[in-house]
């Protein structure tokens, strides 16, 4: 291993230096470009009344609640306005299969749950949107029913959908992904609850794919792999927040593994990533801050930032990994650039705790910078070709190829209060 600093001498060597001036060179992500303040619910269209109960939710009713939701949601489409879901007395359950959302709104009322009824496992989603101004909103809660159906359909999938809200609902029980939205520029969440255990496969809380200008806000994720994964499946990604939110039990606040049309300007932060779901159970894969790509589907991700991030109960406290692992997509070169971790504080690390930055080869250092970082474990493990430049960390990465700098960037070890 190699180090450098500020003052290297001229009689260093000419690539080193090089080096050393490049990783000097970082430039902070700042994430979503538009100016987005908590959303507010749209005019009413019309508002339906439940006809089920939420005891039904083990055994529904085989004539459920699909036709008259889409009717209402089809005569409101692409006005900007809601329908409603509703209590009526006792009642406090809608079932139904698929549905479509087309710039509307459905907002399920307080003490409402809307479940997917058995027929919905063999699609591909139960709530499909797309569309301009859609939005999915609460209080009430979307339950897809994972723990007891078949299939492994996603339980809201927004496709191409531009300025997209989804606020202040709970989505509980997914089968697969909660909410996976792919395509489009503008998508925010704010006060999302997500309820789906660790122990579920696949089932991420929220995956961004192929958009640009997101945001993530006050939310609280459970969920069975990534809690938030950006990647590019169809497209670039780029100018993405996610601030002020916990994750539980999940694959951590991850980009990838998909990256082969590039991610660009993601900021995380404030967010803290808990190693263990509500219920106590420990994550299947036990990440914080991870960026994951391999070259089968690799690319560039360049601009990205973590801020601030408080992790208890890990086991992969920092994991930079170009080899992750076969991804489908595009084969390319996975080229990490401009990659900052300022502010990480982890406690309680579960045994075997490590950090890793494993760059793909000499030719294509990983460029990170490391600054105001606490962990409990220092172990490094498998860390390859990186140029990592150094403030106030107790962490040094080491390994072949692998250099290391001193900088300065403003900032502090998190408070965290788990």
């Amino acid at each position: 291993m190699k180090s450098c600093s500020l003052s290297i001498t001229l009689t260093a060597a000419v690539g080193v230096l090089s080096l050393c001036q490049a990783v000097h060179a970082q430039t902070l992500a700042t994430g979503d470009t538009r100016t987005v303040n908590q959303p507010t619910y749209p005019a009413v269209c019309t508002t339906l009344t439940a006809q089920f109960t939420s005891s039904q939710r083990s055994s529904p009713p085989t004539s459920d609640d699909t036709t008259r939701i889409q009717n209402a949601l089809t005569s409101c489409e692409n006005t900007g306005k809601s329908v409603v879901l509703a209590v009526s007395g006792s009642n406090n359950a809608f079932y139904s299969n698929q549905l479509n959302v087309v710039g509307e709104a459905l907002v399920i009322n307080s003490g409402v749950t809307l479940y997917g009824n058995n027929s919905y496992s063999s699609k591909s989603e139960l709530i499909d949107i797309t569309g301009t101004n859609s939005a999915l909103m609460g209080p009430g809660a979307v339950d897809g029913r994972g723990d007891i159906i078949t299939g492994t359909p996603r339980l809201v999938q927004a496709s191409n959908a531009n300025n997209l809200i989804v606020y202040n609902v709970t989505l509980q029980q997914a089968a697969h992904p909660n909410l996976y939205v792919e395509g489009g520029n503008g998508f925010t969440a704010w006060s999302v609850t997500i309820r789906t255990p660790a122990t579920r496969h696949n089932a991420d809380g929220i995956d961004i794919d192929s958009l640009t200008n997101a945001t993530v806000n006050n939310s609280s994720i459970e969920a069975g792999d990534d809690g938030i994964a950006v990647k590019t499946n169809s497209a670039a990604a780029s100018n993405i927040t996610v601030e002020n939110t916990k994750l539980y039990g999940t694959h951590g606040l991850s980009i990838g593994s998909q990256t082969f049309d590039g991610v660009t300007n993601v900021l995380f932060n404030n967010d803290y990533v808990y190693g263990v779901d509500l219920n106590g159970n420990a994550s299947t894969d036990a990440n914080a801050i991870n960026i994951k790509t391999d070259p089968s589907c690799g690319g560039p991700v360049n601009k990205v930032l973590y801020k601030n991030i408080c992790i208890t109960q890990a086991k992969h406290l920092i994991v930079m990994n170009t080899a992750y692992g076969s991804c489908s997509g595009t084969p390319g070169t996975p080229v990490f650039t401009n990659i900052v971790v300022n502010g990480a504080k982890s406690i309680n690390s579960v045994s075997g705790a490590y950090t890793e930055i494993h760059g793909v080869s000499s030719s294509n250092l990983i460029n990170a910078y490391l600054a105001n970082i606490s962990l409990d474990v220092t172990k490094q493990s498998s860390d390859q070709y990186a140029a990592v430049a150094l403030d106030n960390s107790n962490i040094t990465p080491s390994g072949t190829g692998v250099t290391t700098s001193s900088f300065t960037l403003s900032g502090s070890v998190p408070t965290c209060s788990f």
